[in-house]
């Protein structure tokens, strides 16, 4: 059986570190796609609003991430972007922590969600 091709989707290199691209899915189909593509069975995306994975290359050490937002909702997309801010801020050891103003995660969070809220099918 034939690999999936990666299909279309909007992207966000991370700013200031360059670790990682990450990706908007915007249908469940998008992200079935792409998981299908990098090699994975198809995701229990029952009942899910949104979604966030990494994904490592085991060769190359790129990291990529999925943000799936299938609800339209710009909601669910800052959830999602949020989810992929900490998971960077992880990668390039920039600590969150609860009694800091943590810059570096607002300003990247605040990047991301600018840049695929437009991506967002608003009513």
């Amino acid at each position: 059986m034939a690999k999936a091709k990666w299909p279309k989707l909007p992207r966000f290199f991370v700013p200031l570190f360059h670790c990682a691209n990450i990706y908007l899915c915007r249908s469940k189909d998008e992200w079935i796609q792409a998981e299908s593509s990098i090699g994975l069975p198809p995701a229990d995306l029952i009942g899910s609003a949104g979604r966030c994975r990494e994904f490592v290359n085991d060769v190359s050490g790129e990291r990529l991430y999925l943000i799936g937002v299938f609800d339209d909702s710009l909601a669910t997309l800052v959830h999602e972007c949020a989810h992929a801010t900490f998971y960077c801020c992880n990668d390039v050891g920039v600590t969150v922590k609860t009694d800091q103003p943590n810059e570096t995660y607002c300003y990247l969070l605040d990047r991301m969600f600018n840049h695929f809220q437009h991506h967002i099918k608003q009513e």
